[in-house]
């Protein structure tokens, strides 16, 4: 008699919980290898506050290949203000004045920072080299 009682307490809680209205919370999605070396490589410019163009560039042509659409813009973003301020400082012969340029590079480092925040969370991004280790 308990044990009936018992399984039918359970099977109407059982019931009750899958009634709910309540949806799981989303799960982050799984980031690719674009994202990680593209947000990876950001994290160690925006680390060393570097805003030249061509470190810059490299990180957002990696996350540019990424399958998250965030990742992905904003790394395009980066690729592009960086390209510019490369062009601008090559066809000067490295005397133009750079300030607006690295401006918009330090813009589009944040939006990339905030859409490899979304998708990884928290830095750090960088894992070391396999046996790249300190040695003691």
């Amino acid at each position: 008699m308990i044990r009936l009682l018992t399984a039918g307490m359970l099977g109407a809680v059982l019931l009750l919980t899958a009634c709910t209205d309540e949806k799981p919370s989303a799960s982050r999605p799984t980031p690719d290898g674009a994202s990680r070396a593209g947000c990876g490589h950001l994290e160690n410019q925006v680390k060393d506050q570097n805003l030249f163009w061509a470190g810059n560039h490299l990180a957002g042509v990696r996350a540019s290949g990424s399958v998250d659409p965030g990742v992905s813009a904003a790394g395009l973003e980066l690729m592009e203000a960086a390209q510019e301020a490369g062009d601008l400082d090559v066809s000067s012969d490295g005397k133009a004045d750079m300030t607006q340029a690295e401006a918009r590079i330090g813009e589009a480092q944040q939006k990339l920072m905030t859409a490899c925040r979304a998708l990884l969370g928290e830095p750090p991004w960088v894992r070391p080299a396999p046996g790249s280790a300190t040695p003691r």
